[in-house]
């Protein structure tokens, strides 16, 4: 064995040595916290030993804490159900492409090329889209080309999309900081 490849294997070791020695030290904090629970358990059970004992005030004043505290999570749970119910789910390019297959037979040729430029656009993170083409009498197969303003980043960008047979063949986008004097 070389010199070099004893030294690579004994860097390997060492780092190996290294990563075990950090999850040892994880694994002892961890059951440090683990052996702190026991005696907050301790201290619950002897809570619980002195529950008879306590006065009834003192115990309908813990049953409305505890109350609250039950109240207090059960707002917390319907806040976060709202919250995932207002989170907007983006749908994959496939179930996107099926659906555009699916509506496709009901639209014009015009509104097919419309639909297929805008969602492509908005694949890429683009907003405010405007259409400058006039795309009513466009014929659906051959190459169309579509003048297009749209957003990105709250920059505006400007540009063409090539379409040949109804499908992007090309997209070309520019945003307008590098045309600004």
């Amino acid at each position: 064995m070389e010199t070099w490849q004893f030294s690579l294997f004994f860097a390997a070791l060492l780092l190996g040595y290294i990563v075990v020695h950090v999850r040892v030290a994880r694994f002892e904090e961890y059951l440090r916290e683990l052996g702190s629970l026991k005696s907050i358990d301790d201290r619950i059970g002897a809570l619980a030993a002195q529950l008879p004992k306590a006065e009834p005030a003192r115990l309908d004043r813990i049953e409305a804490l505890l109350q609250q505290l039950h109240e207090d999570l059960e707002d917390l749970r319907e806040t976060t159900a709202q919250v995932e119910e207002a989170v907007v789910q983006i749908p994959t390019p496939q179930q996107t492409a099926a659906a555009a297959a699916a509506a496709a037979p009901m639209l014009s040729p015009g509104e097919r090329i419309a639909a297929v430029v805008e969602l492509r656009l908005l694949q890429l993170g683009y907003t405010h889209l405007r259409l400058l083409t006039d795309l009513k009498n466009l014929p659906l197969d051959g190459d169309v080309e579509v003048q297009v303003e749209c957003e990105r980043r709250h920059m505006p960008a400007k540009g063409r999309v090539l379409l040949r047979n109804g499908a992007i063949r090309d997209l070309t986008l520019q945003t307008v900081a590098p045309t600004f004097p």
